[in-house]
């Protein structure tokens, strides 16, 4: 009887939004563990420097033009991750904020061409 051969995993690369976060920066340190995932990019609103790892790529964008800036970075890329939200922080700010926090941003982020599955692990 053959013994049987595994077939190797595909590799993936990831976007993460919300990345520095407390949510967001544990999935960011699993797919860095992952041997399976070759590249992790870290959507932030400004530079952090928070993961130093070769597999890390940090894009500072401006929350305002997500859509259109994260599109460029997202072309390939077959895991998105939004783990991004206001948590307790939203009983102080007014209705209309935490609406553009919590929904407008995770929509504009699942946006981009070519996103194909969008993981919302909102706080």
């Amino acid at each position: 009887m053959a013994a049987a051969v595994a077939e190797p995993k595909a590799q993936y690369s990831a976007i993460v939004l919300g990345a520095t976060g407390n949510v967001g920066g544990c999935i960011v340190q699993l797919l860095i563990k992952n041997p399976r995932c070759k590249k992790v990019v870290v959507v932030t609103r400004r530079k952090t420097g928070a993961f130093a790892d070769p597999k890390v790529c940090e894009l500072v964008v401006n929350m305002d033009r997500l859509e259109e800036e994260v599109a460029p970075h997202a072309r390939g890329v077959e895991v998105a991750l939004a783990a991004f939200g206001v948590g307790k922080g939203s009983a102080k700010m007014p209705e209309e904020e935490v609406r553009k926090i919590e929904i407008a941003y995770p929509q504009a982020f699942a946006a981009p061409p070519r996103l194909q599955a969008l993981v919302y692990a909102g706080s």
